[in-house]
């Protein structure tokens, strides 16, 4: 049996675009064939070719999104935590991928985490070993000057750059005051040690999203990798969360301890060191920063 629509003629297009001009004039049959730059096809398959992709918004802080080629995770894929023993940071895997799951959810389920409370088996981490101090007493050496104080005169005097979160990073002024330089060096995550006793689970899984789905030339990539200062015994003495947030990576991208950041490595240990910063953040009049509730 022959068709009607067999016998109507094919209709050609030197172009996409000359398809597509025909097309929103006449409104064709979804059926009808047409060539278009030499190529046999119908109406309908030509329109969809020309609909414009659903726009593609970014990924919400602590929910997987498939692997990009872009990312900076270690291997395809690895995002959910070590699945041997060999692979573990720890001596648990299946308490490691736990731990990483419950991190990644934390923005999205707005819950209030101290990760000091977290464990991993095996390791000191997050916070086994810390030398138990608050947050609050803790000295920021990335913070907001308070009005009037001298690093917000320095500010207005051109000396200090504000960033666009509003704070000053007073690092190097710190190490001139004390007389200290510090060693840069590449040291492996999981071999760092807490100071501090609060950690604010939320705000790690901020970065940790960001390290697992954001591009490497991302600003806030790079600023989440900038180095940080430690003692001659391998504490950290500012940026914690960012440090938790690389081993949280560390853990989640299945390695065995494969992620490692730069560090300014101080020769004093952790104890005078804390107490010469704490001064410096007091004198120089820089806001200090509270972890929110501990539960």
């Amino acid at each position: 049996m022959i068709y009607l629509k067999d016998l109507l003629p094919e209709i050609e297009f030197a172009s996409q675009e000359e398809f597509q001009a025909y097309d929103a004039k006449h409104k064709m049959r979804p059926t009808t064939k047409v060539k278009i730059a030499g190529k046999d096809t119908t109406a309908g398959d030509a329109a969809g070719a020309t609909k414009k992709p659903k726009k593609k918004f970014p990924p919400k802080p602590g929910i997987d999104i498939p692997y990009k080629k872009d990312s900076i995770q270690a291997t395809q894929g690895a995002q959910k935590g070590p699945q041997s023993p060999e692979d573990a940071i720890g001596t648990d895997p299946a308490k490691e991928r736990a731990i990483i799951a419950g991190i990644k959810d934390l923005v999205k389920t707005g819950k209030d985490v101290d990760l000091c409370s977290v464990s991993v088996p095996g390791s000191n981490l997050f916070c086994g070993g810390n030398k138990g101090i608050p947050r609050k007493e803790m000295p920021q050496l990335k913070s907001k000057p308070i009005p009037g104080g001298p690093a917000d005169k320095l500010v207005k005097q051109g000396k200090l750059q504000m960033d666009d979160g509003g704070e000053v990073n007073t690092e190097e002024l710190f190490l001139k005051s004390i007389g200290k330089e510090a060693k840069v060096e590449r040291v492996n995550v999981s071999n760092l040690k807490a100071t501090q006793n609060q950690i604010d689970g939320p705000k790690v899984s901020l970065f940790l999203n960001q390290l697992l789905n954001g591009s490497p030339d991302d600003g806030f990539t790079k600023a989440l990798n900038e180095p940080i200062i430690v003692s001659e015994d391998g504490y950290v003495v500012d940026g914690h969360h960012r440090w938790a947030a690389l081993v949280a990576y560390d853990i989640s991208n299945g390695g065995s301890g494969d992620v490692e950041m730069n560090v300014k490595r101080v020769e004093m240990g952790i104890e005078p060191l804390i107490q010469k910063s704490n001064d410096f953040t007091k004198k120089m009049g820089l806001e200090v920063k509270t972890a929110g509730k501990k539960k």
